[in-house]
């Protein structure tokens, strides 16, 4: 819970930075919060519940910011279940079947065939 927690809020910063690059450039000028998935149920609670603080007292505070993030709907979070998760194409082995569901999600395709 704790390191998704923290990919959380580093990924909530990360996105806002591009944001204000994009907006900078005059290439992006939304104003609509930036959506961030997880599939860690625990982490998400943290972040949109900060009543839960004993869980997460642990944690550098630098980390919190995505709860500042929220409150002034810079962001928003989203739960995204883990058969669904895109992003495991990045994080973990896959199996063939796993592989290509992810490819898909990303609107990929496998150029590759077996011969």
């Amino acid at each position: 819970m704790e390191a998704e927690y923290m990919a959380l809020s580093d990924a909530s910063r990360e996105a806002l930075a591009r944001k204000q690059f994009g907006q900078e450039l005059k290439v992006r000028s939304s104003s609509s919060p930036i959506t961030i998935l997880s599939d860690n149920q625990s982490a998400l609670e943290i972040a949109e519940n900060p009543a839960n603080y004993r869980k997460a007292k642990h944690i550098d505070i630098r980390y919190h910011a995505i709860r500042h993030y929220l409150r002034n709907d810079l962001i928003t979070v989203d739960y995204v279940p883990t058969n669904a998760q895109a992003a495991d194409i990045f994080t973990k082995p896959l199996g063939p079947f796993k592989h290509h569901k992810c490819l898909e999600l990303l609107g990929l395709r496998n150029t590759y065939e077996q011969q």
